[in-house]
């Protein structure tokens, strides 16, 4: 029997740079239906590909300044070893650089690497075929990644992202909520709070004003998501404190805290409302995976590189590039904006 073609993607960067790595892992799956297809995705982003029809395996490379997978730092770089050893002996047809890293690709011994140009790199240190142009932050990450796939035939890989709900996952936090007093057939929409870059968070003051102006003029049911844990966590900084004071500002208004653990329990629950309000970042897409339109603000951040993909929109970007600096009545505005631009797409 002929051996299936062997196709490994390497993107072993954030949540948000994955999932728009997910069309051309579409894409190549419609183009070699009988292929094994392969990520190296890192611990921090591996949930992303959880179901995901379209992967064969995941392989998953410890980061050693991403302590969640519990692993020290000689054991860290034990796996690491144990991984590229195990990569060499499946003799890839194709490795995917999907963000560059010539330098460790080459270690895995595939046939063929398939990349950008390596700046500052000399022509024998640039993968074997190379996309002729990189649109650097003009271009969508997700048309970047189409280049790379064209390489290899694949004309579909500027569809929609994809995200996988785990259906037990969307049950509990369905009937946690519901246990609350969220009703699923009224309108809702979430709020999520947190951001990783400080110039990407807006302020307690603010979001309970946008609560508030939300209810009182659309009727809407509120989803309170936040990363848990404490802000003064050197390891994992979260917004508990935040929160906890939005809550209380907002107590006896239909407002409904889904405090995300992790990247599963974060896409499980982001499927329930019907819309999303957050700031640029992983949660971004992850809503924009599940097809939710989204107002979203953003502060230094490119927005023609990461805007939501596939679904309606609205971006703010203040002249400042710092979120705190957005008014609540820009966002009234911008939500507007976001009802007529969902109805017009439903149309």
């Amino acid at each position: 029997m002929t051996r299936p073609l062997q196709i490994l993607v390497i993107r072993r960067d954030n949540i948000g740079d994955l999932i728009c790595t997910t069309p051309l892992l579409h894409g190549l799956r419609r183009k070699y239906p009988r292929a094994v297809i392969a990520v190296l995705a890192s611990s921090y982003n591996a949930e992303v590909l959880r179901g995901n029809p379209d992967v064969d395996e995941v392989f998953i490379f410890l980061k050693r300044h991403q302590k969640s997978h519990g692993h020290g730092r000689l054991a860290a770089l034990w796996n690491r070893w144990r991984l590229v050893r195990t990569l060499r002996k499946r003799c890839f047809d194709h490795i995917i650089l999907a963000n560059g890293g010539w330098r460790y690709a080459r270690t895995l011994g595939g046939r063929e690497m398939i990349g950008f140009r390596e700046p500052g790199q000399p022509d024998h240190r640039q993968p074997d075929r190379m996309a002729l142009h990189h649109g650097g932050m003009d271009e969508h990450e997700v048309s970047k990644m189409a280049r790379l796939g064209s390489l290899l035939g694949v004309e579909h890989s500027m569809a929609q992202t994809w995200l996988f709900p785990d259906a037990d996952l969307l049950s509990q936090e369905k009937s946690r909520l519901c246990a609350l007093g969220w009703d699923p057939s009224k309108p809702s929409c979430a709020i999520h709070i947190s951001a990783r870059m400080p110039k990407q968070r807006w302020p307690v003051e603010s979001f309970v004003a946008l609560a508030k102006e939300l209810i009182n003029s659309s009727s809407l049911q509120l989803l309170l998501f936040w990363s848990p844990g404490s802000e003064f966590s050197a390891m994992h900084p979260g917004d508990d404190g935040k929160a906890t004071r939005i809550l209380a500002q907002l107590k006896g208004l239909p407002v409904f805290p889904c405090p995300t653990k992790n990247i599963t329990q974060l896409i499980a629950a982001m499927a329930l409302p019907d819309q999303v309000i957050c700031s640029d970042g992983g949660a971004m897409h992850v809503a924009a995976a599940l097809g939710k339109p989204i107002l979203c603000f953003f502060g230094p951040s490119h927005v023609a590189e990461w805007h939501p993909w596939g679904v309606p929109h609205v971006v703010i970007q203040p002249p400042s590039k710092e979120v705190a600096s957005i008014s609540v009545q820009e966002v009234m505005r911008a939500f507007s904006q976001l009802q007529e631009l969902t109805l017009n797409s439903l149309s």
